[in-house]
């Protein structure tokens, strides 16, 4: 009897100690300041509050976490809406639990000794970069609206830079990533446009695995919430937070430059989800994209608004 009590003894402290284990979690996020949220949830511990044993898995680019995140290496996966906008097109198992944050000043970048005053300077010229993503559809975009006709072509994003330094493009359209690194290498030939009137969100994508667990999602977005709580308490915290965390692939001083172009807050609306039907119409339309119809339907069936609503209602904002 005493062995069948000590048996059953050590089988309840197991299974007690196996339920407070935390949960292991992989997020794929690159080196940027777009999420200071995530940098505080590691920096602060917030993870383990909720039983989350996060590993942030870095990536060049979003489109390549997304990749991954489809090919079951990731759990989560943070990128602009764009790589999700195609991933709908071509029915991929994942879904999209949060809007994370929010870009709005996206630019061209030229070298030259006279200012870049506005699209028509661009008339006829040759502009780099990464074809078919949401940079190329912004500059597209922009570029239409303003009525100027230019040449654009595809460029790998660490050779924009460089090719523009040494004059084979007339401008670059890059990441926001690479702004300080063409602004120190272009030197006093630096030149800028922004590009005003359109906003991506940087989202939280979960993978096919992952959007079958609401309980983790739910936790996942909770050290979240709490690290955007510290992220707006005390801004200068947050920045230097930030720098630590991506390390010195992005400066400090670059970080504290770029952090009001941001609106760091974590969401489900309906502008978001308009973006996504425009970029989805604009890949079909040019048959970047040929499957799928794009729609608001269409997008809003791989959005899960369950884990974020039931954390904090007022930030969904979405139709049923």
């Amino acid at each position: 009897m005493k062995s069948l009590l000590r048996a059953a003894a050590l089988m309840l402290f197991a299974t007690r100690a196996l339920a407070q284990d935390p949960t292991p979690v992989s997020i794929g996020w690159g080196a940027y300041p777009d999420v200071p949220q995530i940098a505080q949830a590691a920096d602060k511990q917030l993870w383990a509050a909720e039983k989350l044993d996060v590993k942030i898995v870095p990536f060049a680019s979003g489109r390549a976490g997304f990749e991954a995140l489809i090919g079951g290496q990731l759990d989560y996966a943070v990128m602009a809406e764009f790589p999700a906008v195609a991933g709908v097109m071509r029915n991929l198992k994942f879904s999209v639990v949060a809007v994370l944050s929010q870009y709005r000043s996206f630019r061209v970048i030229a070298k030259g000794d006279q200012p870049l005053t506005d699209l028509k300077a661009l008339a006829g010229k040759k502009i780099a970069m990464p074809l078919g993503t949401n940079v190329h559809y912004i500059i597209a975009s922009a570029l239409a609206a303003a009525g100027v006709q230019a040449e654009l072509v595809n460029v790998p994003p660490p050779e924009m830079i460089p090719a523009l330094a040494r004059g084979d493009v007339d401008a670059i359209v890059p990441f926001p990533n690479a702004y300080p690194t063409a602004q120190r290498v272009l030197g006093a030939q630096y030149r800028e446009l922004r590009l005003p009137g359109h906003a991506s969100s940087f989202i939280l994508a979960a993978s096919e695995k992952a959007s079958a667990n609401p309980a983790q999602t739910r936790r996942v977005l909770a050290a979240l919430l709490k690290g955007e709580e510290l992220v707006h308490r005390d801004t200068a915290e947050a920045q230097a937070t930030t720098a630590r965390f991506v390390g010195p692939a992005l400066p400090a001083d670059a970080i504290k430059a770029a952090w009001g172009d941001y609106e760091f807050r974590i969401k489900l609306d309906p502008a978001t989800l308009d973006v996504m039907v425009k970029e989805g119409q604009w890949l079909k339309a040019r048959g970047l994209v040929k499957e799928g119809e794009p729609s608001t339907a269409l997008y809003r069936r791989w959005i899960d608004a369950a884990p974020l609503q039931a954390l904090d209602p007022s930030r969904v904002t979405l139709a049923p």
